[in-house]
């Protein structure tokens, strides 16, 4: 049985103006009141992606007192309601009402986008429902940061040379005769800086690092 009464007086006239001012949903109006067979598709191809949308859905949309609504089946067949069609200009509003409600709970995602489909419905609500979740101010204060927090760094004290010394491997340079990579060091007292040649893995794995043959040093 097709279910009408959750259509609000109150939003059929709000929508029935702001559909017919909307430029996606104004040709579909036209349409449907002067004919009762779908439009070809030279009459639809100039027209834009969303009004192709709707056009392509033309035998799920009716006007229910002059209000474009689209018929929605819930998959299994036992219910069927009519979504009042949604103009772009009342989607925030319609968010608001869903997401946010009467009460100071915000919804997720999904319950937004139940509490959608039981009235409304417009093209690509499901991106729109996510966008403003996200971006909620309210929602976003009670989740918090989505990052952990890390401490201030710290002054680490150095003694001598070689108590400290920072490791990587430089890339793109000439390998050594084994076809190692250069592992590039510098001490973080001295301030000098080598580029050797790793001997074998366990200089690259971690181990140590005095099994390397000096190239070069320099001061930094």
């Amino acid at each position: 049985m097709l279910r009408t009464d959750h259509l609000s007086i109150g939003w059929k006239d709000r929508l029935r103006h702001a559909q017919q001012e909307d430029p996606d949903i104004k040709p579909i109006l036209g349409w449907m009141k002067a004919r009762a067979t779908k439009p070809k598709w030279k009459d639809v191809s100039a027209m834009s992606s969303t009004t192709k949308s709707y056009w392509a859905q033309w035998d799920s949309l009716l006007l229910q007192d002059g209000v474009l609504c689209r018929k929605w089946d819930n998959g299994r067949g036992d219910s069927c309601r009519l979504q009042m069609v949604v103009p772009k200009a009342k989607v925030p509003n319609v968010l608001q009402l869903c997401h946010n409600g009467r009460s100071r709970v915000h919804l997720g995602v999904k319950r937004t986008l139940l509490k959608v489909r039981e009235q409304f419905y417009w093209v690509h609500y499901r991106d729109d429902v996510e966008d403003w979740c996200i971006t909620c101010t309210s929602c976003a204060a009670v989740r918090g940061p989505q990052t952990r927090s890390r401490g201030a760094p710290k002054l680490y004290n150095v003694g001598a040379p070689r108590d400290r010394t920072a490791l990587d491997i430089a890339e793109p340079l000439q390998k050594g005769a084994r076809g190692t990579p250069k592992i590039v060091h510098v001490d973080r007292l001295a301030r000098y800086y080598g580029a050797d040649n790793a001997w074998d893995e366990h200089v690259l794995g971690g181990g140590s690092v005095t099994r390397s043959s000096r190239r070069y040093t320099s001061a930094i």
